[in-house]
């Protein structure tokens, strides 16, 4: 993972994003980090399916759902919010698979399951309702192993990690939490050889208020995170994240809003590319803080990401909404149709306009200014009118006034619909065998009689 991040690959090529064809192994790699972030880029890198996904990207939006994994669902109908159950987890995987846009899902966190074996179980479970799912993380060290494990049963490789996500998390000031470096020592005693550091502080509490001191003391703990994974094991793969909270001083919040936060993040992923060949990242936008799916969420959605396109002089970095509120933590069906219209229309501007005999077609240009007539009942009109971009969701004023009013509740609520309506279409899918399936359980079986639980 760690060369993606290297100064050398070339940051200018998005004028050629949608002549996908024309893009290098690197710049393609590059192009999927800024419009499906680094969980599925490297999921796709893992599982060897880059060839595969860049054919069918030619072809059709996809795009990655609800971020790292909520532990809380917003019930938009009942407006209040649920702890992810199991009953929760069902419904949420079976949207992903249902719905034609979502390539990749993560896994929701079930708070009716002992923890300890909840990550392991989740993984066997999802196999039974969504393709679309890839690693989860080892909350605790002891199923580092298991993971480990899974990924080779659901890969077919020996050497797979592909299903162990996760990282090694600091905690300020410049302090190595003792779950991180027993995750350290159980990837290193698993043969996984992966290691990712991960920094999230809040600026004001647990660093220097001020921008400079902050970014040096943020550089400072991620590479010393992976120095130490460095001297654990030196012949590994190692990478770093830098993910700012920022302190809302008002009321005490941890907040992901703002425009320090694009700040901090890029002037740590700058040190490392300058002074040490790169090898962090950052999310383009991690998530917003907003409670509730709509205008607010849409905001901080949009405004973490255009201080993105600003920083890095990029105006092609896709809107970063995918579903989440609450710093991560909370997930919205509902918000994800709205976050997923946004993106649609985002991706539907293509950069070149197509010029052929077609397209083009000078004879019936001539002809109905000749007949003073007009092009919507034309043949060409009728082959061509599905070209035109238009969105299930935001409407025009149709068929009559009033049919539409466009308020931000009437928005949401055909958002509710539209994805009750994609759950209801959903088909087991066919991605796993049953030997897979059999292998899975024996491993949670395992699992869960070392962990004693049920």
């Amino acid at each position: 993972m760690g060369d993606l991040w290297h100064p050398d690959v070339p940051d200018a090529f998005l004028d050629k994003v949608f002549a996908i064809e024309a893009l290098s192994t690197r710049e393609w790699d590059l192009f999927m980090l800024k419009w499906h972030g680094p969980d599925w880029t490297n999921h796709l890198a893992w599982t060897k399916q880059q060839d595969a996904f860049r054919e069918e990207y030619k072809q059709r939006f996809l795009m990655q759902a609800f971020d790292c994994g909520p532990t809380v669902y917003y019930d938009h109908a009942g407006e209040k919010t649920r702890p992810v159950d199991t009953e929760i987890f069902d419904m949420m995987m079976k949207f992903a698979e249902a719905t034609p846009e979502v390539g990749y899902t993560s896994m929701w966190y079930r708070q009716d399951r002992p923890p300890m074996i909840e990550r392991l179980a989740s993984l066997r479970r999802a196999m039974d309702l969504t393709g679309k799912f890839a690693g989860i993380e080892a909350i605790y060290p002891e199923v580092v192993k298991y993971l480990k494990e899974a990924s080779e049963i659901l890969t077919g490789d020996p050497g797979s990690s592909t299903y162990l996500a996760g990282s090694e998390c600091m905690t300020m000031p410049l302090i190595l939490e003792s779950r991180s470096a027993e995750d350290i020592l159980a990837r290193k005693a698993a043969g996984v050889h992966r290691y990712h550091v991960a920094s999230m502080p809040t600026l004001g509490v647990s660093t220097p208020v001020s921008l400079a001191g902050s970014i040096v003391m943020g550089a400072a703990e991620v590479l010393g995170g992976m120095a130490l994974c460095w001297c654990v094991d030196p012949e590994s793969d190692i990478s770093g994240r830098m993910i700012t909270l920022i302190a809302d001083m008002r009321n005490g919040n941890s907040t992901t809003f703002g425009p320090y936060l694009a700040q901090y993040n890029n002037a740590v992923r700058q040190m490392f590319n300058v002074l040490w060949g790169g090898h962090c990242m950052v999310e383009v936008f991690f998530s917003p803080t907003a409670r509730k799916p709509g205008l607010q969420t849409v905001f901080e959605n949009w405004y973490g990401t255009d201080c993105r396109r600003r920083w890095d002089n990029d105006a092609d970095i896709p809107y970063a909404g995918m579903g989440t509120l609450r710093n991560g933590g909370l997930g919205s069906p509902t918000q994800f149709i709205l976050d997923m219209e946004i993106r649609k229309a985002q991706w539907a501007y293509k950069h070149d306009i197509v010029i052929d005999e077609e397209t083009l077609d000078f004879d019936e240009i001539l002809k109905v200014c000749e007949e003073k007539g007009n092009f919507l009942m034309s043949d060409h009109t009728l082959r061509h009118c599905r070209d035109l971009w238009t969105s299930p969701l935001f409407l025009s004023e149709a068929p009559v006034e009033g049919a539409w009013d466009g308020s931000e509740k009437a928005i949401l609520d055909q958002c509710e619909e539209m994805w009750r309506a994609n759950l209801e279409k959903w088909e087991a899918p066919e991605a796993w065998s049953d030997d897979q399936k059999k292998a899975m359980d024996k491993l949670v079986a395992r699992a869960k009689k070392e962990f004693r639980v049920e």
